[in-house]
């Protein structure tokens, strides 16, 4: 299966708020985080790691999970940096990669970027992986927020990961709706709903 191209429209349609502030005014906004998952791992400091997993998967037995880097006070980098890192990461310890197109533009007044990267088969593991990142460069953080599957090695040529169509969509909803907002500031519009903190 070909890795779907994600709109860069932030869609609006609120179900729950979480936010994560990178300073007191800025914070990321999940209006679509999927019910029930909770935090499996948490690294704080100038780079900020948390990662999410459905009920009933661990930080070790994950089949999905999203994962969230903060670098704080970071705001002088291009964001396709961010995603050749990504993919050399990959390209190292994959056997078959795929990389989608890095697709740039602006998410409710910042900069922000899409792309989706497959690993056919992880000589780590022995499984393969396809993840979704959203990039957004704030105004006193830079935020990375990825969904990731682990499923059966597969091959790109064969059809590619057997990932429900259900699945794919909701982390297309999730990724697309997620921005940087600032109460105090008109350019950058926080959602307004009922909000859940998520405290890193």
């Amino acid at each position: 299966m070909t890795l779907p191209r994600i709109t860069l429209r932030a869609t609006l349609v609120l179900v729950c708020l979480f936010s994560l502030p990178a300073r007191a005014e800025e914070r990321l906004a999940m209006p679509m985080f999927p019910t029930g998952w909770a935090e499996s791992f948490a690294r704080p400091g100038d780079q900020e790691i948390v990662e999410y997993v459905p009920p009933g998967q661990t930080a070790e037995n994950w089949q999905r999970k999203i994962t969230l880097e903060i670098y704080h006070n970071l705001n002088n980098l291009p964001l396709d940096t961010f995603q050749r890192r990504a993919a050399a990461r990959n390209r190292e310890v994959c056997d078959g990669v795929v990389e989608g197109s890095f697709q740039s533009g602006v998410n409710n007044g910042f900069a922000s970027a899409f792309w989706t990267l497959g690993c056919e088969g992880n000589r780590i593991t022995g499984k393969g992986e396809a993840r979704y990142t959203k990039i957004i460069q704030g105004a006193s953080g830079l935020y990375i927020l990825s969904q990731v599957w682990r499923t059966p090695a597969y091959a790109k040529a064969k059809g590619g990961p057997n990932i429900p169509a259900l699945e794919i969509e909701a982390a297309m909803a999730f990724l697309t709706s997620a921005v940087i907002c600032d109460a105090d500031n008109p350019q950058h519009p926080c959602p307004d709903n009922p909000s859940r903190n998520a405290n890193v």
